[in-house]
C-alpha cells in the first residue's frame, strides 16, 4: 500500500493533495553506499506520495554542486560538513542557487578501541594509549609496542591521523599501520572475535560499528586555532611542522537542493527541507548493503515500511 493510502487510512481528515501532472526531479547520485540508498527513499517517497518523475544521475560532489547551480540536477542526497564546506560556501552562501535541509544526522570521526579493551584495561582517553605499560597490551608482533590503524595510504585522513598520533604522542607508543580499507576492517573483525586489544581509526557513520562494539576515546575538543595541519604538498617536513593536538571537527550531514525548487515544486522542495536520518539508521543502511548484499532498493522499501510515521513528518502531515 503506498503510503499516501496508508496515511489515509490511518486518518481521514488528513489534507491529501494528489498533484495534477507529474514533475521531474533529477537526483543527482555519489558513490558510497549510505547516498545509494538515502537516494532511493527520497526518490520512492517523491514519486509515490508527489508523483514526480525521479531522474537517477551518479556524479561527483563537485559535479552535482555545479549541476544543481545551472538546472540540471536538483538534488545531492547526503551533503558531509566540513568535508564539502567550499561547494557549500559557493553555491549555498555565495550564490544562493543550494539550500540545505534543516535536520542533517551527526557524523564524527576519532580514535576507537573494542568495548572488551574498555573492559580489560579501563581506558577512555587518548592520552592513555601513550602509557607504554598500556601499549605492550596493544603489541601482537612482540616489538614492545601495539599497532593502531591510521588508514590507507593515500587517504586525506591518514596524513591528519599520522600528525595526530605524533602530536598526541601516541607514535611513541605505537606503530602506525597504513592498509586499504579491507585489510583494515579484518583487523576490526579479529580484534571483535579474540578480545585482543585494538586501536583504529574510525569514523561514523560506519559498517565498522556494526561488525564491532566500539568505544571512541575522548579528546581534547577541536580547536580551530590548534588545527596547525600542513600536508606533504606543502612542505617536505609535514610531519615535523604541523601540530593537531585536538579532535576532528563535529561533522553534518544533510540533503541539498537547487532553491529554484522553492518557486517550481514547492511541495518537493519541502520535502527535502524536512528530511532527515540518524547516524545508527546510516549504518544499518551501510550494513545492509556491503554485509548482507542487499540492493539499496531492497533496503529503502524495507526502511519506508517500517518508518511511515517519519515520512509523514516530511510531507508536513
Amino acid at each position: 500500500m503506498a503510503l499516501r493510502h496508508l496515511l489515509y487510512s490511518v486518518s481521514t481528515t488528513a489534507f491529501l493533495m494528489t498533484p495534477a501532472s507529474a514533475q521531474e526531479i533529477n537526483i543527482g547520485v555519489p558513490s558510497w553506499a549510505a547516498a545509494q540508498v538515502i537516494t532511493d527513499i527520497m526518490a520512492k517517497v517523491l514519486r509515490t506520495e508527489l508523483g514526480a518523475e525521479v531522474n537517477l544521475i551518479p556524479g561527483t560532489n563537485p559535479v552535482i554542486f555545479e549541476a544543481m547551480n545551472t538546472g540540471d540536477l536538483d538534488v545531492h542526497p547526503d551533503v558531509w560538513l566540513p568535508n564539502q564546506q567550499n561547494l557549500v560556501d559557493k553555491y549555498v552562501t555565495e550564490l544562493g542557487t543550494v539550500a540545505l535541509s534543516e535536520n542533517p544526522y551527526d557524523a564524527g570521526r576519532g580514535i576507537c578501541v573494542t568495548q572488551a579493551t574498555v573492559d580489560a584495561l579501563g581506558i577512555d582517553d587518548i592520552y592513555d594509549l601513550t602509557d607504554p605499560d598500556i601499549a605492550r597490551e596493544f603489541d601482537t608482533d612482540g616489538d614492545g609496542k601495539g599497532e593502531y590503524w591510521v588508514g590507507a595510504a593515500g587517504w586525506a585522513s591518514t596524513t591528519v591521523e599520522l600528525v595526530r598520533m605524533q602530536s598526541y604522542g601516541v607514535s611513541e607508543t605505537f606503530d602506525l599501520m597504513q592498509m586499504d580499507e579491507e585489510a583494515g576492517m579484518a583487523l576490526i573483525r579479529a580484534a571483535e572475535q579474540s578480545g585482543q586489544p585494538f586501536a583504529t581509526n574510525c569514523v561514523r557513520p560506519n559498517v565498522m560499528f556494526k561488525i564491532a562494539d566500539l568505544v571512541m576515546l575522548e579528546e581534547p575538543a577541536y580547536d580551530e586555532a590548534k588545527w596547525n595541519m600542513v600536508t606533504p604538498t606543502e612542505s617536505a617536513n609535514w610531519l615535523q611542522e604541523a601540530d593537531v593536538e585536538v579532535a576532528w571537527p563535529s561533522i553534518h550531514v544533510h540533503v541539498a537542493y537547487a532553491t529554484r525548487l522553492q518557486d517550481e515544486q514547492p511541495e518537493a522542495a519541502d520535502v527535502l527541507r524536512r528530511m532527515s536520518f540518524e547516524t545508527a539508521m546510516i549504518e544499518d543502511f551501510i550494513f545492509a548493503m556491503l554485509e548482507e548484499k542487499q540492493a539499496p532498493a531492497e533496503v529503502a522499501d524495507a526502511w519506508i515500511e517500517a518508518n511511515p510515521d517519519r515520512i509523514r513528518a516530511w510531507l508536513g502531515y
